[in-house]
Formats: C-alpha cells, structure tokens, sequence
C-alpha cells in the first residue's frame, strides 16, 4: 500500500465512525427530529467514504481516475431536537454525549482534511480533501449550535451545573 492509499484508508476509518456513531444515535433517540437530523449525517459521512474508497479503489488498480465529488446536502433544519425534547433535559446523557462526540469527530475530520488538502500532490485529490474539509466544517457547526444553545440547560436540568 502506497502513501495516497493509507491516508485514504484513514480517512476512510475517520468516515466511518462517523456513520456508526450517527446511525446508532438515529436508532436509539425517541426524538423524531433529531433521528432525521443524525440520519442525515451518518448519509452525509456515507457519500464521503464511498468517495474516499472509489479513490483508493483506482489507485489499487493501478489507475489515476477522476473521483466525482457529491454534492453536500442540504442542511435544512436549525436545531436537531425537537421543542418537546429541549423542554427537559434531565437524564438525556446519552444524546448530548452523541453531540459532544460529534463534535470531536469532525473536529479531528476537518484537521486532517485540511492536512491532507495542503500536502496533496494531485489536484483531483486536493479538491476531494477540500470539498470533505467544507462539509466537515458544516457539520461541526451545526453541532457546537446545538451543543451551545443546550449545555446550560442541560446541566441545570440534570443538577450539574458548575456554578
């Protein structure tokens, strides 16, 4: 495996934590609005990895193809929980877990997009690692949105406020 292959493999694992973490957050959360909104992101991180593996594919097979770039979907919501859900907050854990996590993972996604995106050599790879960084950065937005407007609400609700 060459140097381009493993940082595809990479970031392809990157995608597919991603996928799992949403998804599972979509299945476990009973609020309908937030299971749309994290399906929608573990569909997002789907079209980046089969990307990123038509990429590796070609350069498995000795082949420098051109790797279409999906477009973004659109983000058409401004909160991922419904009304009803921020109304209590107490023993949510799991789905403001799922947020903070989130966070992290794109976080790390866009730091090493942005890595990849500088060192590229190839500019049918640069473009790929810049068009991810975008998204990436999207998606870590939406996130610190929801996790801002939530994180007092959610410590009082559930008695750990630090002050």
């Amino acid at each position: 495996m060459d140097k381009r292959q493993s940082i595809l493999v990479e970031a392809m694992e990157i995608e597919l934590n991603g996928i799992e973490l949403y998804k599972s957050v979509s299945e476990k959360t009973d609020d309908k609005e937030a299971s749309k909104v994290f399906k929608f992101l573990a569909d997002e991180e789907l079209k980046h990895y089969n990307a990123l593996k038509k990429m590796f594919d070609s350069f498995a097979n000795g082949k420098e193809t051109k790797v279409e770039i999906p477009a973004m979907g659109k983000i058409s919501f401004e909160q991922i929980f419904s009304d009803d859900f921020r109304k209590n907050l107490k023993g949510r854990n799991y789905e403001f877990s799922a947020i903070s996590t989130g966070l992290l993972l794109e976080k790390n996604s866009v730091n090493f997009y942005r890595i990849q995106k500088e060192n590229a050599t190839d500019e049918n790879e640069r473009k790929l690692f810049a068009t991810l960084e975008k998204w990436e950065e999207e998606h870590y937005k939406m996130l610190e949105r929801e996790y801002e407007s939530l994180k007092v609400k959610f410590w009082e609700d559930n008695k750990f406020y630090p002050f």
